[in-house]
């Protein structure tokens, strides 16, 4: 039989990530929180940080690539903004190694809302807290809002914290 207590540890913290100010004070709060709980378990199972960046790929990646029918339009924008998510989580990377954390960065694509494919996201991979930022990047390829971090206060399983 299972300890209740130890499946209510913070085993698993999964931070959003846009690339804002907003964004990465959530990273280095989630940081902190995966440090505190590693020193409390003495370095045992507990403290994985994950790292998620979601891009809706439905999303036209310019003005102008809605007006045109090209299959391939807009897929170096997409491209662009992998390799500024790789750049996020490499930083994010270096902090928590230098701390000790176990880190795993996530980049998740697909035709639903950021909001959606963090909640979605936790729910399949047993997440025990999700950290957000309050607001994320503003412009056509914003990836996490304010609303974002409402609809996963609102209809995440798991706990939410937000960090202004």
């Amino acid at each position: 039989m299972n300890d209740p207590q130890e499946e209510n540890k913070l085993s698993k913290i999964l931070v959003a990530i846009d690339g804002s100010t907003s964004s990465m004070k959530a990273a280095e709060f989630a940081i902190t929180m995966a440090e505190k709980v590693r020193n409390e378990e003495s370095g045992k199972k507990g403290g994985e940080l994950i790292a998620l960046t979601a891009l809706d790929v439905s999303k036209p990646r310019s003005f102008l690539s809605s007006f045109i029918a090209a299959p391939t339009y807009g897929l170096k924008e997409l491209e662009e903004e992998r390799n500024q998510a790789k750049q996020w989580m490499d930083k994010l990377r270096q902090k928590a190694e230098d701390k000790k954390i176990p880190f795993r960065p996530e980049i998740v694509e697909g035709v639903i809302s950021a909001g959606t494919a963090i909640i979605e996201y936790a729910k399949s991979h047993s997440i025990s807290i999700i950290v957000v930022g309050t607001k994320g990047r503003s412009g056509v390829s914003k990836v996490l809002v304010g609303s974002v971090a409402s609809k996963i206060v609102t209809h995440s399983s798991c706990p939410v914290i937000v960090v202004k």
